[in-house]
C-alpha cells in the first residue's frame, strides 16, 4: 500500500470536512453550485498493483485472524464468496452486506466474534495491510481537491466488499483528500453498480448536473449516461482527468 508523500497537501489531512478544503467554494457556488462529481475508488482513485486476494488467501486470514480450524474457515469463505457472487452476477440484485454475511456464517458454526475481530479480519483477509497492494492515484486526488476547491459537491460510490469504515481507513491511509460530503460503498449493502438505483442514491439532492467519474465503461460510464448524467471515462494506466476539468470548466 502506498503510504502518503511528504510533499503532497493531503499528507497532513486530520479529516477535514469538504467545505473547511474548499476555499474557493464561495466564490464557485454563484457559477455552478448545484453540481455533483462522483467518482469511482478502484482503478479511478486507488490502484491495484496486485488483484483481490483469492478464496484460498481469504481463508488462511480467517483462519489465522479469527482463531477457527482451516476446514471452518473453508467453509466460511465459501458461504460469504458464493452469496457475494450470486448477487454481483444479478445486476438488479441488492449487495449483501459483507460484516453481516462473516458474522451469520460464523454463527452457523457456532464460532461467535466480536465486531473489531470481524473488521480486522477481512482488514487483512482483503490485503489492506499490505503495502504492495494498492497506491493513491496521484491525478485522482488533484482532480479531487480541484474539484471540490471549486465549490462542487464531492462523492464517492464504489462496488466493493470492505464495509464502510474499513473503506475510509484504507483511503485516508492512501493519503485520499477528505473532500467528499457522502459515500456509497456497497459492502454496506444496497444497490451496486450498474444499478440505476445505486446511482440515484449517490446523486440524490437538488443538483442541476451531475457527472460520473470511473474507469469502467460497463458499471460506471453506460449507466451513468442511460440516467442523463455526463461521465468521465479514466484509463488506469494513463489517468487524465482533463475531460473532467473541460466539462467543469476549471
Amino acid at each position: 500500500m502506498a503510504r502518503r508523500h511528504a510533499g503532497d497537501p493531503a499528507a497532513g489531512a486530520t479529516g477535514a470536512t469538504a467545505g473547511e478544503a474548499t476555499p474557493l467554494r464561495d466564490r464557485a457556488a454563484v457559477a455552478d453550485g448545484d453540481t455533483v462529481v462522483v467518482f469511482d475508488c478502484f482503478g479511478t482513485i486507488v490502484g491495484e498493483l496486485r488483484p483481490m486476494p483469492g478464496p484460498d488467501e481469504f481463508v488462511g486470514w480467517v483462519t489465522k485472524t479469527l482463531a477457527v480450524d482451516r476446514r471452518t474457515a473453508d467453509d466460511i469463505v465459501t458461504s460469504v464468496f458464493t452469496t457475494l457472487y450470486d448477487a454481483l452476477v444479478d445486476k438488479s440484485a441488492l449487495q449483501p452486506a459483507t460484516l453481516g454475511l462473516l458474522d451469520e456464517a460464523l454463527r452457523e458454526r457456532g464460532e461467535v466474534r466480536s465486531p473489531d475481530e470481524l473488521h480486522r479480519a477481512l482488514w487483512y483477509a482483503l490485503g489492506c495491510a499490505d503495502d504492495d497492494r494498492y497506491e493513491l492515484c496521484e491525478p485522482a486526488a488533484r482532480a479531487l481537491r480541484r474539484v471540490a476547491g471549486a465549490g462542487h459537491t464531492v462523492r464517492l460510490l464504489s462496488n466493493c466488499y470492505l464495509p464502510g469504515g474499513l473503506m475510509r481507513r484504507l483511503l485516508g491511509d492512501l493519503g485520499v483528500p477528505e473532500v467528499f460530503d457522502r459515500a456509497h460503498f456497497t459492502a454496506d449493502g444496497g444497490p451496486k453498480k450498474p444499478d440505476a438505483r445505486a446511482f440515484e442514491l449517490i446523486g440524490s439532492g437538488s443538483f442541476r448536473r451531475r457527472i460520473m467519474v470511473g474507469d469502467s465503461a460497463d458499471n460506471d460510464i453506460t449507466p451513468a449516461r442511460r440516467l442523463g448524467w455526463d461521465a468521465v471515462p479514466v484509463d488506469p494506466a494513463r489517468p487524465d482527468f482533463s475531460g473532467l476539468y473541460a466539462l467543469l470548466d476549471l
